[in-house]
């Protein structure tokens, strides 16, 4: 049976049929780490069967969707289940929800749980008798590596603005010292020409005409 496989793959953080801390009994499905927000796909052709919101509780948000075959995905603790609704067809690959941390959770993840054609929870990982486990591992992985792709991004586009933020109030320093360059300097060659200094009202002028100058530029940046 072929088992999942990723390029860039989503972390597990509580595996399906584990016990622990935040899992009393047995888990019913695959937690995968996933940042907020991120695109979540149908994994097979369906209809969406239930919409649901439980509040603080269990999944919080979450989106069934039943395969022909009879078989039932779950994904759970959404932060957008509105995408689809209650009867809807879907089919491979379609968006259905945005990943969250809703209901019972202790950090954004996304649940995944199956169904089988008996009513019983398998394990995910398993995939179904029609072979669409390699559909579910490419659907993981879309919404995995488009999350990734968002936040190198956004980390892009803080560096970016941070930049030009610094570059900017560098020029905000310099023109604030040009102008008192212009100004103490101008002042300065006028009390020297008074002292006798004969060049002394040519480079007041010289750095007048500086100073008009700088304000003229500053004010068309």
């Amino acid at each position: 049976m072929t088992t999942l496989s990723f390029t860039l793959a989503p972390r597990v953080t509580a595996p399906f049929g584990s016990i622990d801390s935040v899992h009393k009994t047995p888990h019913t499905g695959i937690d995968y780490a996933m940042p907020i927000g991120s695109k979540v796909y149908a994994p097979e052709g369906g209809i969406v069967s239930r919409v649901v919101d439980y509040g603080n509780e269990s999944l919080g948000k979450a989106v069934f969707v039943k395969t022909r075959a009879g078989y039932q995905y779950i994904f759970g603790h959404l932060s957008d289940n509105t995408i689809v609704r209650e009867g809807d067809r879907v089919h491979a690959g379609d968006l259905i929800a945005l990943s969250g941390s809703t209901g019972f959770s202790t950090g954004p993840h996304l649940h995944l749980g199956l169904i089988n054609k008996a009513g019983a929870f398998v394990d995910p990982a398993q995939g179904t008798d029609r072979g669409h486990l390699g559909i579910l591992g490419k659907i993981l992985e879309k919404s995995y590596n488009q999350a990734t792709d968002n936040m190198q991004e956004h980390a892009r586009s803080v560096v970016y603005e941070t930049a030009i933020g610094f570059l900017k109030g560098v020029g905000d320093l310099l023109l604030d010292l040009s102008y008192t360059i212009a100004l103490i300097g101008g002042g300065l060659c006028i009390i020297l020409h008074v002292a006798g200094w004969e060049k002394g009202a040519r480079w007041a002028g010289i750095l007048a005409v500086a100073y008009v100058l700088i304000k003229f530029i500053a004010a068309g940046a």
